[in-house]
């Protein structure tokens, strides 16, 4: 059990040494892909301009102040909230919101609006629902949050009696472009050319069946290795005690 854990090490540490005597190599792979990533995604990024609405859910009463919440009024703001996300997504909603932007100049069908739209219920309180819309034009982004907000009481009105949505921050024209992922597939890249190169490096040295030592020729065989036997015409290379030389001047 201790000679397999010994010789499990010894081959972890074997193949360290294979990959860190070719670092260059995974260096080089690392930077390629990193700038490859970063530079795809900056040539073919588009800039998006993001405009938000925030609506609550709220329970309508006949008096000024609501003297106190139960917790059966959270509850059913908390699903009047989920409904809305799900409404506003409703094929007939989208084909009315699309009707207004075609009237106030904008050309944006029901299908293209979905994609354009995201809707979702805040993390932390249940009762809040964020609206985003993230277009090529940020008047755009800006008028469909504006449509999203005068809609927002009529698409779940008869779903709850006493409970409505209304505006808890209204949407602004977005004045700058939205952050491209240039940087974060710049660094997806680099740790994919990191597993790649190692992933090659440790597959070659693994499937190369040649003898890289003594060590191995002596595993292999079963016979006890005593040393190597040099090449002779690496110290008479070129002189006339190399071997072949007499042979080659008098065929001359």
């Amino acid at each position: 059990m201790e000679e397999k854990s010994k010789e499990t090490t010894i081959d972890l540490m074997k193949l360290l040494r294979v990959v860190w005597d070719r670092i260059l190599w995974v260096a080089l792979a690392v930077v390629v892909l990193a700038a490859a990533g970063y530079l795809i995604t900056r040539l073919t990024w588009k800039p998006t301009y993001t405009s938000e609405v925030q609506l609550y859910t709220v329970m309508s009463s006949s008096e000024e102040k609501p003297t106190e919440v139960t917790t059966s009024q959270i509850s059913i703001r908390r699903n009047v909230a989920a409904l809305y996300v799900k409404a506003i997504k409703k094929s007939d909603s989208l084909r009315e919101m699309s009707e207004e932007l075609k009237m106030s100049g904008f050309n944006v069908g029901p299908s293209q609006l979905s994609k354009m739209l995201i809707v979702k219920v805040d993390e932390d309180a249940a009762e809040v629902i964020h609206v985003r819309a993230k277009t090529p034009d940020p008047e755009l982004s800006l008028k469909i949050c504006e449509i999203v907000g005068d809609k927002a009481a009529g698409l779940v009105e008869d779903a709850y009696i006493g409970c409505t949505v209304a505006i808890f921050n209204h949407a602004s024209l977005p004045t700058s472009p939205d952050k491209s992922n240039s940087m974060r597939n710049g660094i997806i890249g680099a740790l994919a050319g990191l597993v790649l190169s190692v992933a090659v490096i440790i597959a070659i040295y693994m499937f190369d069946k040649s003898i890289k030592s003594g060590d191995e020729l002596e595993k292999l065989t079963g016979i006890r290795y005593l040393g190597d036997i040099p090449d002779i015409n690496d110290s008479f290379k070129g002189s006339k005690y190399e071997y072949g030389a007499k042979s080659k001047a008098q065929t001359a």
